[in-house]
């Protein structure tokens, strides 16, 4: 493996390259919006291979992120959110952003075993790489469609990223 500063030679190098081979994306797939008296939340699933969900599953999420929301709304929230849950090779993790004033967010994480399992995180951990797929995408969203677009909160609930696999259109009548 080429070292190009030495400063990442040795353990370092070795960790990057494990990193590099076995990271894979993983498919996002949008949902519809979540509509309240006062606010629109844009909601993400995010799967790693082999996981699964269900309405039961998104049900749990939207509770958990619903009542960390209000409290958003309290701290300052414009109303506009974006809710990853993460079924993740070693657990649920929920991901919560709510826009406030003065162009700040709020980031709030939980994690479990599993979606009925939700605990807030430690202060001091942040998103993934696959999280921040999302939320990267979410910022760009929300810059264009609403502080520069002329607050187009149609457009900006149109702009969902969706990551998952699409069929080949020249493949096989299965669609692979």
């Amino acid at each position: 493996m080429p070292a190009s500063d030495p400063a990442l030679a040795g353990a370092a190098a070795v960790a990057l390259t494990g990193l590099a081979e076995a990271y894979r994306p993983r498919p996002v797939t949008p949902l519809l919006p979540w509509r309240d008296a006062h606010r629109l939340v844009k909601p993400y699933i995010v799967t790693a291979r082999g996981r699964q969900w269900d309405d039961q599953m998104v049900e749990l999420a939207r509770d958990a992120a619903s009542k960390q929301l209000d409290f958003d709304d309290a701290m300052g929230s414009v109303g506009l959110a974006v809710v990853v849950l993460h079924l993740g090779d070693d657990g649920a993790h929920l991901i919560v952003q709510s826009w406030t004033k003065d162009f700040q967010s709020r980031l709030s994480m939980f994690s479990g075993l599993d979606v009925d399992d939700l605990r807030p995180m430690p202060t001091g951990v942040a998103p993934c790489v696959w999280e921040l797929e999302v939320l990267s995408h979410e910022r760009t969203a929300y810059v264009t469609h609403i502080l520069s677009g002329g607050v187009d909160v149609d457009a900006w609930l149109e702009d969902a990223l969706d990551t998952r696999p699409q069929p080949n259109p020249k493949g096989i009548p299965s669609g692979t």
